[in-house]
């Protein structure tokens, strides 16, 4: 149960500490632009999709407790029952000579209006309660780029996220960008008002079995 809750914490929004860099105006949340038609099976495709690059992690509630974590995957599909899923898997380190890889079954649900808004759900056994949060599929070219958003605190005074509540990360189908994709990435941030330099880079050196 230990490992499970230490790898829930580290891993389950991929993300590190609440840093911030504002370079422009911030969007509205409600107008931020998604991946337009964006296909479920083709972002799935019975392949993992690696985390290379990240922002900060999505607090969870119950636990406080950094880790080291690397080799971290995801994968969509469905169920028998035609279910959208997610399976998050990861390399936790809790010290220079302890590391172990443990994976998550998740749910995954999309607005009928806009299908890249995704959301995915894991339990919490902490609370005895499921952890949801957002994940917009921002761009996706389904073969080896995705950049993903979430906001879990819009602004009431002029519907922009928080500062402290705004989260990004990009994948990849390898572990890796290739130059153009960071050009992409860097157009995409800017549009967030994010800089790049605040992201952290996940390494992928050992991969952590999905099944």
């Amino acid at each position: 149960m230990t490992s499970r809750l230490l790898f829930l914490s580290s891993l389950v929004a991929l993300v590190a500490w609440p840093a911030r860099a504002q370079t422009g105006t911030c969007p509205v949340v409600s107008s931020i632009s998604v991946q337009p038609g964006f296909d479920y099976e083709s972002f799935a495709n019975e392949s993992r999709w690696n985390v290379v690059l990240y922002s900060k992690i999505i607090p969870i509630e119950g636990l406080d407790m950094q880790v080291v974590k690397s080799d971290v995957s995801l994968m969509f599909s469905r169920d028998a029952d035609n279910n959208k899923t997610v399976t998050l898997a990861g390399r936790v380190r809790l010290a220079s000579s302890f590391a172990f890889c443990l994976k998550l079954q998740g749910s995954v649900e999309d607005s009928s209006e806009v299908p890249a808004k995704l959301r995915q759900s894991f339990y919490n056994p902490l609370t005895n309660q499921f952890l949801d949060f957002n994940f917009w599929i921002l761009h996706t070219d389904y073969t080896n780029l995705a950049v993903v958003y979430a906001c879990e605190k819009i602004m009431a005074a002029d519907g922009t996220c928080d500062p402290g509540s705004s989260y990004m990360w990009t994948l990849s189908r390898g572990t890796s960008h290739t130059a153009a994709e960071k050009e992409r990435i860097q157009e995409i941030f800017q549009s967030m008002c994010l800089d790049m330099t605040s992201l952290r880079q996940i390494e992928h050196s050992d991969v952590c079995p999905m099944t």
